[in-house]
């Protein structure tokens, strides 16, 4: 067979056969890394939070903490008149506790003291030496926020296999996790095809065009925290493709072939990936467009990954991003679901597809609309302003401008 496939899986078949034909999650090198450079690195086990926060019950305002029983109906034609016991400087827990028709001044972030369950914000008030007017009432728990409200000791705040990025490093920063081990994924890239040059050729021979692919691929396992090796271009010749790809294949967990399910490699491929220890060859198409003549293959001992990409720049980013980040993140313990995030966007035009195939087409999205790009599978510029790919699944057709549409963000 040359050029087409004859059984195409689904994508999401394809994604759990693969993941439990290779026994993921493997168990991955790993090391340690500071907080800081650790961004999209998966983390080796789940982390737990070591303290409270706050670890205290804390202020949202400038104002005075009081007893929420003591303030109620308070009103400006009808203030309450309370007593104040102290202040709390910042930085200092209180030596006092709340009573009765009294109050504590504090200041925003300043901890509250045991006692009073609300914060009355300084605007509301006037003082008058140690005599408060309170203009306002207050409910339990305004304005303030209670000891372990944002996260309790014990809790999981990152399981195995879930990235470290500015959002996650927010809550690890705050418990003084400024350190943690992280796992080690290797991608090669190998990219195939008589016709590619290296991206750095100034003028191209007829027939030839630019190898983009490597250079994306790069850079978005990159952004996964992968380390990325890339091994050039290899002509279509049987002897030197597999030379490079066993060595490939030596030093990497993860071999991605650019290039090796188009039509003039890809018998050479399926030779190549059946050669793999067991399981082999795995998954010989899926069921997506574009990309449908998508190679997955790989073995068990040692963990290897291999797949085989369409050449054409479109084609390649999307099984990329759609077929090898999700199986990227399960191999490392993370859910699909990180990889695969799904949001309901309104179509701006109409999408046009075809039923029988999952199909993804570039979106633009704007001000919560997101606008189709008329990209082919051989564009580059595809992918410019894409903020999302648009997902028409096997039994949706078309879209109509202004009707809901999936969108797997970029």
């Amino acid at each position: 067979m040359s050029g087409f496939v004859e059984h195409l899986t689904a994508r999401h078949q394809a994604l759990r056969y693969v993941a439990e034909a290779l026994g993921f999650p493997w168990e991955l090198p790993s090391e340690r890394k500071r907080l800081v450079d650790a961004r999209g690195r998966a983390v080796c086990g789940d982390i737990i939070a070591p303290e409270s926060i706050p670890a205290f019950d804390r202020s949202l305002r400038d104002g005075y903490a009081v007893r929420s029983v003591d303030v109620r109906g308070a009103s400006p034609s009808s203030p309450a008149f309370l007593s104040v016991k102290g202040e709390v400087p910042m930085g200092k827990l209180p030596n006092f506790s709340g009573t009765a028709g009294s109050a504590a001044a504090l200041f925003t972030g300043g901890a509250v003291p045991e006692g009073y369950d609300t914060v009355i914000m300084a605007e509301d008030t006037s003082r008058m030496e140690d005599l408060l007017e309170v203009r306002c009432a207050g409910a339990p728990g305004d304005f303030l926020v209670k000891s372990g409200e944002d996260v309790a000791c014990g809790d999981t705040l990152l399981r195995r296999g879930e990235m470290i990025d500015a959002r996650t490093a927010l809550s690890l920063a705050a418990l003084g996790i400024t350190e943690l081990e992280v796992s080690r994924v290797r991608v090669g890239i190998l990219s195939t095809g008589d016709e590619i040059v290296a991206a750095e050729t100034p003028s191209l021979l007829p027939g030839c065009v630019r190898d983009a692919n490597a250079s994306f691929l790069t850079l978005l396992f990159q952004e996964l925290g992968c380390h990325v090796t890339v091994y050039g271009i290899v002509s279509d010749v049987p002897e030197i493709l597999q030379e490079r790809f066993l060595q490939a294949q030596s030093e990497n967990d993860v071999v991605l072939l650019s290039g090796g399910s188009s039509v003039s490699t890809r018998d050479l491929c399926v030779d190549l990936l059946r050669t793999l220890p067991a399981p082999g060859l795995l998954v010989r198409g899926v069921n997506i467009a574009p990309g449908k003549p998508t190679l997955i293959a790989g073995s068990r001992e040692p963990g290897r990954l291999v797949v085989g990409l369409p050449g054409h720049p479109l084609s390649c980013a999307v099984v990329a991003r759609m077929v090898v980040v999700p199986l990227v993140h399960l191999l490392r313990g993370g859910e699909n679901s990180g990889a695969d995030r799904q949001v309901l966007v309104r179509a701006g035009s109409d999408v046009i597809g075809k039923m029988g195939v999952e199909e993804f087409f570039p979106g633009e999205i704007r001000g919560g609309t997101v606008w189709p790009i008329l990209a082919k599978s051989g564009y580059v510029r595809g992918l410019q302003r894409c903020g999302g790919l648009i997902r028409l699944p096997e039994n949706r057709e078309t879209v109509r401008g202004g009707e809901e549409v999936e969108v797997c963000l970029w």
